[in-house]
């Protein structure tokens, strides 16, 4: 299957990317339900998704790097596995100085890394954002693509207007920042309104709002409300959906090719 493709720096990148929360064991939904998904999402499982979507045409994952995807990953390749991948930092609670921590993020050969959108939103609320410049510029000391995420579109115009110096932004469609798991259909109108007014490419998150849209709707949606050079990234659970990523791959490449 054959997926239009965006450029991130020096990189081709389908316009479907699969999300990692759900191997991560972020449901957005309830304790237990992301405790289901830690129950399902084995390493033999999460590859196992890997390598369908590949079989799909999705040549990149979106995934935090938290010690368990960064060895899952690892093992990935080292069976062959061909998915670029697309880092994400942790929460700033889960490493003692973002710096070093980059370097641990560095060993497993991302193509780009961007920085989580709730901390940038939590420095962004407490006025502490330009902090932010230095582990930009040291993403691309490491020979990075750089990026900054968030949940808020009031904070992706902020940054674009403050010249942070990236090559790409993550932005949810849903500002879970202010909202929290409330999913207001109106905040996707504020998410789009930014994402077409900034000319640099943007991966729009949360696009099914964790499971609870209808997926071709919600997908056609974002694609006729992002740009061209605009991505998504769509976390994908087939525990009871064994077929979700053949079935949204499918239904991205049917809605391009009108």
């Amino acid at each position: 299957m054959k997926l239009p493709i965006i450029s991130i720096a020096s990189h081709r990148i389908t316009r479907l990317i699969i999300g990692g929360n759900p191997y991560s064991g972020i449901s957005h939904h309830s304790p237990a339900a992301s405790k289901a998904m830690e129950d399902y999402y084995t390493t033999h499982q999460i590859m196992a998704d890997l390598r369908q979507a590949e079989e799909n045409g999705i040549n990149t994952v979106l995934a935090r790097a938290d010690r368990h995807i960064m060895r899952t990953l690892n093992e990935y390749w080292n069976a062959g596995g061909t998915l670029q991948w697309i880092a994400q930092t942790p929460k700033d609670t889960e490493y003692a100085n973002l710096d070093d921590y980059l370097q641990i993020i560095a060993r497993y050969r991302p193509i780009a890394i961007y920085h989580h959108g709730g901390t940038t939103d939590k420095l962004y609320a407490e006025g502490r954002l330009s902090s932010l410049r230095d582990g930009l510029k040291r993403i691309r000391d490491l020979g990075y693509a750089a990026g900054l995420g968030t949940h808020d579109p009031q904070v992706l115009k902020y940054c674009y207007t403050e010249g942070y110096d990236v090559d790409f932004y993550v932005c949810a469609l849903y500002n879970h920042t202010r909202h929290r798991e409330l999913y207001l259909p109106d905040d996707r109108y504020a998410a789009f309104a930014t994402i077409q007014a900034i000319p640099m490419p943007i991966i729009a998150i949360k696009v099914l709002a964790a499971g609870r849209n209808e997926p071709h709707e919600a997908l056609e949606l974002a694609l006729e409300n992002i740009k061209p050079t605009d991505a998504m990234a769509v976390g994908m659970y087939t525990q009871f959906q064994p077929d979700q990523i053949r079935q949204n791959a499918r239904t991205i490449a049917k809605l391009l090719s009108h």
